[in-house]
């Protein structure tokens, strides 16, 4: 059942009862583990990255609801018993186990309710980044978010509407990680200007993992554009907008790793740092194909159902149809009843 009032195309949503009330829980837990963790420093005098893996809680608790909700009782049997055999090996093993199973799952949902709230939000934004006369600083951070070139027509906005996987997509895993990995490069910047920031080289740094969880929660999302091939369609080649994403990744990753590089001839304090960086790029590989499979087995499909269902509402025919070619001249197809529509209607630039 749909918890979604829609009241124009700028307000189309897809967002279910039950993804609301996943959301709460969610935003609840982060704020109640953010809290804890305060406390656990001012009362104990533990770092901060002692008791980080608590903030995990919240994708935690969503992806063992998420466990029994689809009553996927084996292997939550399953995980429970490769957890409690390797407790007596290492208790760290057992929180990466859960992280990459349980909390994978989590991070798999909440893809999902991020996807339904922001995708038509999104696209409604890139639609008019380039139509006012006076783009205003949201406007700005989407032209520079997805690389949309100034004098590019942005209302021509298409998707494809029938994307069917047989299997899961490794090459958009693959597109992920990158966008995981610059945002990585930020952390690792901010390690190396940290004097108070140190990581044991014996054992597993758990809470690296706990940092690796939100920063995948940041990259997945953006999966569904390239799913669905959202783009600018034009007279020449189509612009799409996981691809304009990207090259924004990339022009952010060059002085970034410039950035790095002198920091680290400049700080280096030992061969943690490096043991660091290593780690938090196998890790992040780790939870993003776990989560990844999750989502694209699980979560996607209905995600791109309900999207291309409430497409004819966001796009209910052509830019163009009815107003002719985009040279202006008038549409003449001898086909009785062609749409016919004011240019105001649909090119209005308020």
């Amino acid at each position: 059942m749909r918890g979604a009032s829609n009241t124009g195309r700028g307000a189309i949503s897809l967002m279910r009862d039950v993804d609301y009330i996943v959301a709460y829980i969610f935003l609840g837990l982060l704020a109640a583990s953010l809290v804890a963790v305060a406390v656990l420093v001012l009362a104990t005098g533990r770092s901060v990255y002692q008791t980080l893996p608590l903030v995990a809680l919240p994708l935690f608790v969503i992806g063992l609801i998420d466990y029994v909700y689809s009553r996927r009782w084996l292997a939550v049997l399953l995980i429970a018993a490769i957890s409690a055999a390797v407790y007596f090996l290492d208790p760290s093993w057992t929180l990466v186990i859960l992280f990459l199973f349980i909390c994978a799952a989590g991070l798999a949902v909440m893809t999902e309710v991020i996807q339904r709230h922001a995708f038509y939000r999104v696209l409604r934004a890139v639609e008019l980044a380039n139509v006012r006369q006076d783009p205003g600083i949201w406007d700005r951070v989407i032209i520079f978010l997805f690389n949309i070139p100034c004098d590019l027509d942005t209302r021509n906005l298409t998707i494809d509407g029938s994307v069917k996987r047989t299997r899961i997509p490794w090459a958009d895993m693959a597109e992920s990680m990158v966008l995981a990995l610059v945002l990585c490069m930020f952390l690792w910047i901010y390690m190396f200007l940290n004097p108070a920031f140190r990581v044991a080289t014996s054992g597993i740094p758990t809470y690296t993992f706990t940092i690796m969880l939100y920063v995948a929660l940041l990259a997945m999302p953006w999966t569904i554009f390239k799913s669905l091939n959202a783009r600018i369609e034009t007279d020449y080649r189509d612009f799409s907008l996981f691809r304009g994403l990207l090259e924004t990744m990339k022009r952010m990753f060059l002085p970034s790793f410039a950035a790095l590089f002198f920091l680290m001839l400049a700080l280096f304090s030992g061969v943690y740092t490096l043991y660091y960086i290593l780690l938090s790029v196998l890790m992040i590989a780790a939870t993003t194909i776990s989560a990844g499979a999750m989502y694209y087995m699980r979560n996607e499909p209905s995600v791109i159902d309900d999207i291309t269902g409430k497409w004819p509402e966001f796009r209910p025919v052509g830019i163009y149809e009815g107003l002719g070619s985009r040279s202006e001249h008038p549409l003449d197809d001898g086909v009785p009843g062609t749409p016919r529509r004011s240019r105001d209607s649909c090119f209005s630039q308020k």
